[in-house]
């Protein structure tokens, strides 16, 4: 082989890998954006038809039942409130004591206004429910998730 061709091989094969890791960075799918989260678990919206729901009431629109598929803790939030803190969180477990609980919306509280779901946290077994209901004189509140 040629001297200068033997000198010039290892410069030419190092401008070959560059260009190559060019190509393949140039045609690359990343647009360095990231994706919106994955939204997971049970999703539900009640509004309340006024004040005072009844807890006696079957068939309201305030109870939600959990699945045995459903375990786990699910924040949720009144849509016009949550800025305010009128957040809570429904555990299924089949730990828990609770066949059922009750949530009352628009209770005194720790936020001021009564802008709060007392009690915030519950806990319950799977196939169990719990009932939200307006104690408010607020009908625009609401239970989203």
């Amino acid at each position: 082989m040629h001297p200068r061709l033997v000198r010039a091989l290892p410069a030419l094969a190092v401008i070959l890998a560059l260009a190559s890791a060019l190509i393949a960075g140039c045609s690359s799918n990343s647009d360095n954006s990231t994706a919106p989260p994955v939204v997971t678990g049970p999703t539900f919206s009640f509004a309340f038809p006024g004040t005072g729901t009844s807890l006696t009431s079957p068939g309201t629109s305030n109870k939600r039942v959990f699945t045995g598929a459903e375990i786990g803790s699910w924040d949720y939030r009144c849509v016009p409130h949550s800025g305010n803190g009128m957040t809570g969180t429904v555990t299924v477990d089949a730990a828990s004591p609770n066949d059922s609980q009750t949530v009352s919306v628009g209770a005194p509280g720790p936020n001021p206004g009564n802008l709060n779901f007392v009690p915030k946290v519950v806990s319950i077994k799977p196939d169990g429910y719990v009932r939200w209901v307006n104690v408010s004189n607020m009908s625009i509140h609401t239970v989203t998730r």
